[in-house]
């Protein structure tokens, strides 16, 4: 009885982590979905944003910054990477300040090869411009806006 108790003890001392990140990921997931990325309006110089439309960009950029966060913190994290992508690929198609690419460099910084091995699994003009994105998110980072 005891052997089977410490056992249990020990099992959830070591697992209690490992759980963690595993709900910290679901958790990053469900709010990008949640955040309905897909449902944004596209924005030009011209578009006047409502008051919930601008509150709607703000969750999307929140739930990814959230999500990045996320899957610079924990590894193993291939599922959240794919979902952080896509999300990024509809705001930059829709947002024209290109504020993606600032927001998932630190997943690209953390490890390109992964990185630009789940842009490989997008269209190429869409994986051209999260990539663009990101790189020019990076230039300015080192060298200024200009």
């Amino acid at each position: 009885m005891k052997k089977t108790m410490m056992t249990l003890i020990l099992c959830s001392f070591f697992a209690t982590p490992a759980m963690a990140a595993f709900y910290d990921v679901r958790e990053a997931i469900e709010k990008l979905h949640a955040a309905k990325v897909d449902a944004l309006i596209t924005v030009t110089e011209d578009t006047k944003l409502s008051e919930d439309e601008m509150k709607a960009q703000d969750k999307a950029f929140a739930a990814l910054e959230a999500a990045v966060t996320t899957a610079v913190k924990e590894s193993g994290t291939e599922e959240l990477q794919e979902e952080i992508i896509k999300a990024t690929v509809v705001l930059l198609k829709k947002d024209p300040t290109q504020y993606a690419g600032e927001v998932v460099l630190p997943l690209y910084e953390k490890n390109k090869k992964s990185f630009l091995s789940n842009l490989k699994k997008l269209p190429a003009s869409d994986a051209k411009l999260v990539e663009d994105a990101v790189k020019s998110a990076a230039r300015q980072i080192k060298s200024g806006n200009g």
